[in-house]
């Protein structure tokens, strides 16, 4: 993962990022203050460029990256990385933009920037296959549920929902393989 071609990260930054590199000595809070900066920057400037993307990147280069859209030769279908990519950067852009808002009642009345980024998106993607998108409806059910007081209640020994069991899989901190060992087990061990 950290080891790629430099991109918007380098191989530094994922390095850094995900704790295999740490800056130590005297100028530790200077390098560290400079690389935060550099990987905003990048990431400003790499945003800036889906727009040179979206309008000027040929049709057949498209292609040759995702594959022809509604076709089984998707090169998404057969390539967990890439999805697991774009779904990643869907999710960075949807969070830090305010969808989180959007999932839980909001006392301001306001819509997040989030919800005007994907309608403004959808019809932009719409026009650019002569498709005028005229209402975009989102809707989210969503249950707040706090990791912490989950985490405590299952360090106590209270029971669980399969809900409050499923938001600790899709956190980062479950090995899923260890799980689906566990469950393999209690489910074919008498088989």
């Amino acid at each position: 993962m950290t080891g790629r071609k430099n991109a918007m990260l380098t191989t530094e930054d994922r390095r850094w990022l995900t704790g295999e590199k740490h800056y130590e000595g005297e100028h530790a809070k200077q390098q560290r203050y400079q690389r935060r900066r550099d990987i905003r920057e990048r990431v400003y400037n790499s945003l800036l460029d889906f727009a040179i993307l979206f309008e000027h990147l040929e049709e057949d280069e498209r292609e040759k990256l995702f594959g022809t859209p509604g076709t089984k030769q998707e090169p998404i279908d057969d390539d967990r990385e890439l999805a697991n990519g774009i779904r990643d950067a869907l999710a960075f852009l949807l969070y830090n933009t305010g969808i989180s808002s959007m999932m839980c009642e909001d006392e301001r009345g306001s819509a997040p920037i989030a919800d005007w980024l994907l309608t403004e998106a959808l019809r932009r993607a719409g026009r650019k296959d002569g498709i005028f998108v005229e209402n975009v409806e989102l809707s989210i059910d969503a249950i707040d549920l706090p990791r912490a007081s989950l985490l405590e209640d299952l360090e106590a020994g209270n029971e669980l929902s399969p809900r409050e069991l499923r938001l600790l899989l899709e956190s980062d901190q479950i090995d899923t393989r260890t799980v689906q060992e566990h469950i393999r087990n209690q489910l074919f061990e008498d088989e």
